[in-house]
Parts: C-alpha cells; structure tokens; sequence
C-alpha cells in the first residue's frame, strides 16, 4: 500500500531527496577505494522479484580458491538506509572479510527504499532473496546479517523463515522496534558514530510505515516476534550513544532471559549509531571497529561449522 498523497507525503519525499543529495555529495567527496581483492570473486547477479518483470539487485561474493560448483554457507547481507537513502555497497568491507575468512558465499542484497516504496515492500524484497537462496541453492546454510534499518528487515524475514531455515543472525545497529520512536540512549557522552536527531528518527519511520497500518505486526517490529521463531545464533552490537540501544539491548537481553541458545550482545560505550561508518565517510571510525568485526565474523564462523 503506498502513502497516499498529502502535504505530509510532499513533506517526507523533500526531505528524503534532500539527504539522497547529501549522501551523493559525501560520496563524491569521499569515494570508497576501488575494489581490488584477488582472494574474491565479486560479481552482478539480479534476484527475480515475486512482481512480473522485476528484479532485485544484488553483489554476490565467493572466494577465489573454491570450485564454482562447490555448495557454500549463505550470507545475505541487507544494508542500512534508515529506510530511505540508497546505501547499497557500503559493506563490501564486511562482505569480503567473511567471504573470505568463513569461505561463503556472501549476497549483499539491495531493497527498495521509502517513502516512494513503504513497508513492507522493502522487507518483501529481502524475503525474495532469501527463497532465492532457499530454492536455488539447496542443502545450503542460510544466514543473515543487516545493518540499522537492514538489520529491521533481517530480522523480520529470518523470523519469518523461522530457525529451520536461518541458522544464525549477526546485527549492527539494528532497529528492533518500530513501536519506539523516540528512543533514549543510555549515554549522552558520544565519541563516535553519528547522532540521529528526534526530527530524524521520526522521518525515517513516517516514510517506510504509511498511516493505519498496524505497529504491533513482527515484520515492523521483531521485538515482538516469540524466541522459538528466531535462528539459533544470533549476535548484535549496538552503542551506548546511539537511541536504537534500548529496544536493541531489551531484545537481546529476553532472548537471553528465555533460554536462547546462543544469543550474544555487544554493548559499546560511548559509541553512536553508525559507529563503523555512517552518512559522513569522511568522520573516522570508532577505533574498535576492526575489534568488531573479528567478534562478528568469528561468531558467524562458528555459527556454521
């Protein structure tokens, strides 16, 4: 259902092209290295949609030193966008460091991005890739990592697979709770990553969720979604300055409360949303980033094994 027209919607689609326009002068100003990694083959392989004559853009990543038949782990990797700015190839770092390092098959998979395309389109696509995957790579172990908004639709569509599917979640930032609009980080204190004003937050959740749809359902908020229905591994990080920590460390801590196998939480002090890179490429990251990473791509190696 997309937004109806309104001086509310007008309001949303400025803004939105507004910070679209930021983003493509930051990235003009501060391009991302080239891609040169012979250890990995990169390549461009569309995903067809569930709608006629569509497709979904997606970078697969596989080591160099596998046979191409060879049947690998998946990783579907979903960026972060607050729902709205096109950030697709903003993780290739990661996508190569755990294809590379857990010797998968890493799909760093695109959505559609609001208000132009509201919820739950965006989780729709992400859905289409992981049967994807399901149905064309069989005898596969599927997994799933997402970043902020892409760690919201991450979750959304693990659980909906349910843990006979999805073996294992990794999480940065992720927005667990679309009910929460005006989060609180624990910390004032903020030494890296980026501030998300409340104008900001509430931008982000006016454009991907249209008025009257209901909040209580588990694709728009995974903190509501039963333990059972989550994979097995699940790990998130998420820093004491950013205002998605509260619902993020209340998921993770009820996991942990139920009895979840292996729920694991990062909480990093004094670090804001975005903490590894966020809208300005030119801000430096948090210095314990790489230690991060290691954490990240260490607890999804064992999640395979």
């Amino acid at each position: 259902m997309p937004h109806p027209w309104s001086l509310k919607y007008l309001r949303l689609w400025i803004i939105t092209k507004l910070l679209r326009a930021f983003l493509r002068f930051q990235k003009w100003r501060v391009p991302l290295p080239p891609y040169n990694n012979p250890k990995i083959i990169r390549t461009e392989q569309a995903i067809s949609s569930r709608d006629s004559g569509r497709s979904i853009r997606a970078r697969w990543y596989r080591p160099a030193s596998v046979a191409s038949d060879q049947v690998l782990p998946v990783l579907i990797n979903v960026h972060g966008s607050g729902y709205v700015i096109p950030m697709f190839g903003q993780d290739e770092p990661f996508c190569e460091m755990v294809a590379e390092r857990a010797q998968c098959l890493v799909i760093d998979a695109d959505y559609r991005k609001a208000p132009e395309y509201p919820f739950p389109l965006p989780s729709e696509d992400i859905e289409d890739v992981a049967l994807y995957v399901v149905a064309r790579i069989p005898h596969s172990t599927l997994s799933l990592s997402g970043w902020s908004a892409g760690g919201n639709l991450a979750l959304g569509v693990a659980a909906l697979l349910g843990p006979e599917r999805v073996r294992s979640l990794v999480l940065f930032y992720p927005a667990t709770s679309n009910k929460d609009r005006d989060g609180i980080p624990p910390e004032s204190r903020m030494d890296s990553g980026s501030p998300i004003p409340p104008w900001m937050l509430h931008h982000f959740y006016d454009s991907y969720i249209v008025p009257g749809t209901p909040l209580a359902n588990q694709r728009l908020s995974p903190d509501l979604t039963p333990t059972n229905r989550l994979p097995p591994h699940v790990w998130a990080v998420t820093g004491t300055a950013d205002p998605l920590y509260p619902a993020a460390a209340a998921l993770m801590a009820r996991l942990q409360r139920d009895g979840h196998p292996d729920a694991v939480f990062r909480s990093l002090p004094y670090a804001g949303h975005g903490f590894v890179r966020g809208l300005n490429p030119a801000k430096p990251p948090d210095p314990r980033s790489e230690e991060v990473y290691d954490e990240a791509v260490a607890f999804f190696c064992k999640s395979i094994e």
